[in-house]
């Protein structure tokens, strides 16, 4: 099956130059997860915002043929009140 990956910010700085065009399309076996996406870019060990076609996603989900599976770099900063 094929997926494609969006990767946003520094996330997209770990990959190699001439790989940094997002859309990134990924062929991936039946039953993948989005922690088996995450492994292949090389980003498995970095926290991340994952969305699922523009919905809440995490590693452990499975993901579908024609998916567009998003990371972002975690969220900080901000004002205390």
């Amino acid at each position: 099956m094929t997926v494609k990956v969006k990767l946003f910010g520094s996330l997209v700085d770990r990959l190699p130059e001439d790989k940094r065009k997002m859309p990134i399309q990924i062929e991936l076996p039946e039953g993948a997860t989005v922690g088996d996406i995450a492994e292949k870019l090389g980003i498995g060990d970095l926290g991340a915002v994952i969305l699922i076609n523009d919905q809440e996603g995490h590693r452990g989900k499975t993901v579908k043929d024609g998916d567009v599976v998003s990371f972002f770099p975690p969220l900080a900063g901000g004002a205390s009140s």
